[in-house]
């Protein structure tokens, strides 16, 4: 049951990281002052590392839930 909240908390995580990615990539297209550009180039990286650190964990965990023994069905 903690790997299905782990999963649900890192989908969040990489959801979250999508829509900062998309609001960096609309600031970029945006004209800014010089002094911004550098923050919304980092933060565009970042939010892609951890989009793409979320969407390994969550394979490792569907992975790790595949293969957990599940219990029988008791009456």
């Amino acid at each position: 049951m903690k790997t299905k909240l782990v999963l649900k908390m890192v989908g969040l995580i990489g959801v979250l990281a999508l829509i900062s990615t998309g609001y960096c990539f609309w600031l970029m297209t945006v004209p800014l002052s010089y002094h911004w550009v550098p923050v919304v180039l980092i933060g565009f990286a970042v939010s892609i590392g951890v989009f793409v650190v979320s969407l390994i964990t969550s394979f490792i965990l569907l992975t790790r839930l595949r293969r957990s023994p599940r219990a029988p069905n008791a009456p």
